[in-house]
């Protein structure tokens, strides 16, 4: 039987007992490339999963997994204790009262147009009198409600439930520039076929992770053991590395 405590000593020896003995389910996005791509019937890829996957073969567990969109991603590992969610949400204090982060790596927010758009976007300033798309509950929406108090001129600001969304309106001229995560959109600008450019400062660099459920802290205690498993940390520091590198 599993000793459910979360001491260290207890995790040393007993983390594997405790993760087989639970199903696990990871909630996702099924667009954030690079990170995890899914469609139709074929199992998710992307970097996201290969971390979880070595997760999984060093303490000999499976995950299933489910998908929706980025604003459901807090309520279902809020309401449900069995259920993570790997979509390196950005970690802040409101979303701290809500659910528990496991940290392992940082990132900030950068601003994605077409490549044929030629008006300065360095920075939030220069978003007034524009056309903005953002992910419905995300930190940029905040960001940019925000700064539309600022504006003399205000932000059209358009809030979508997916990155496919955000994407589709900058490439389609609904929307001037779109905003979220720096990594995933560098990737977003590589695939595009030279559409799409990133442009402007990186701003509000923050830890990002995978969200855990309160109320299960011998889950949240194991998964920040097994990031500290010194294997872990260096595939996590390759794998991120790579995105930034590449992109």
């Amino acid at each position: 039987m599993c000793n459910n405590g979360c001491t260290v000593q207890c995790l040393r020896t007993n983390i594997r007992c405790y993760l087989q003995s639970k199903q696990i389910t990871i909630i996702t996005a099924t667009d954030q490339t690079s990170f995890i791509t899914h469609s139709g019937n074929n199992p998710p890829s992307g970097f996201d999963v290969d971390l979880m996957k070595y997760i999984g073969d060093i303490y000999q567990i499976n995950f299933l997994y489910r998908y929706g969109q980025f604003s459901q991603f807090v309520p279902m590992v809020q309401n449900y204790t069995n259920i993570i969610s790997i979509s390196t949400q950005t970690d802040t204090l409101a979303r701290e009262q809500l659910v528990n982060f496991v940290q392992f790596y940082t990132s900030g927010t950068g601003f994605i147009v077409r490549s044929t758009y030629h008006q300065t976007v360095s920075g939030l300033n220069d978003l007034c009198g524009k056309t903005v798309v953002v992910l419905a509950s995300s930190t940029q929406e905040s960001d940019v409600q925000a700064q539309n108090v600022k504006c003399k001129v205000a932000i059209t600001i358009q809030s979508v439930p997916s990155i496919a969304d955000m994407v589709n309106a900058v490439q389609t001229s609904a929307a001037e520039v779109g905003l979220y995560g720096e990594a995933v959109l560098k990737a977003i600008a590589r695939k595009s076929n030279n559409q799409l450019k990133v442009v402007g400062q990186i701003y509000d660099i923050q830890p990002r992770g995978i969200l855990c459920n309160k109320g299960n802290m011998p889950l949240c205690c194991a998964l920040v053991t097994v990031f500290a498993h010194p294997e872990l940390i260096c595939l996590a520091r390759r794998v991120y590395q790579h995105v930034y590198q590449a992109l």
